[in-house]
């Protein structure tokens, strides 16, 4: 069985590298390949299927109807590829059911931070509306201490008045009792 790199692909399909990176990105149930040492590698039945999606690209067709294509001409999914799948599927329900159960714990203490968090809210409301007739009550008492203040300020000026008249009568009063 030979392996081939990236290079060895592009050079035998004939398209940049680039390209060859999209397409096994787009069609990796297709490509077979093989890691080793952190390096990709890929079976030589990759290059029928990559020029087979050069061929229908060049023809213009898109990514859904190629995959349709592929499907189609019975193209061979690698044996590996089937088991890796397989095995990731195993692990992802087993993972699920972890990530599940972890969900459902952090919902239910989030249900109860709500709760306490309500009550918190309901709490600051109650102190809310008791400032708020405080408030009112102060308000209230201001505008009665601004009344007041008019009062005794219209007092005094009805009061300088008279003091003045007694003081000019009282001054009168002198004078003609020193003339008499």
């Amino acid at each position: 069985m030979e392996l081939l790199s990236v290079n060895g692909l592009c050079h035998l399909v004939g398209v940049p590298q680039d390209t060859i990176m999209n397409w096994v990105e787009d069609f990796n149930f297709y490509i077979p390949e093989k890691n080793f040492q952190n390096v990709t590698y890929y079976h030589s039945e990759a290059i029928d299927v990559l020029k087979f999606i050069k061929k229908c690209k060049e023809q213009g067709y898109e990514k859904k109807q190629i995959m349709e294509m592929l499907t189609n001409n019975n193209i061979p999914v690698p044996v590996e590829k089937t088991m890796e799948d397989e095995q990731q599927a195993l692990d992802y329900d087993e993972n699920y059911r972890e990530n599940i159960l972890t969900v459902m714990q952090t919902i239910g203490k989030t249900v109860a931070n709500v709760a306490n968090q309500k009550e918190t809210l309901d709490d600051l409301q109650e102190q809310q509306h008791e400032h708020n007739k405080r408030i009112k009550n102060t308000e209230k008492q201001l505008e009665e201490i601004n009344k007041l203040k008019q009062e005794i300020q219209s007092l005094k000026q009805e009061h300088t008045p008279a003091k003045e008249y007694e003081m000019k009568k009282e001054s009168f009063a002198k004078l003609f009792k020193n003339n008499s």
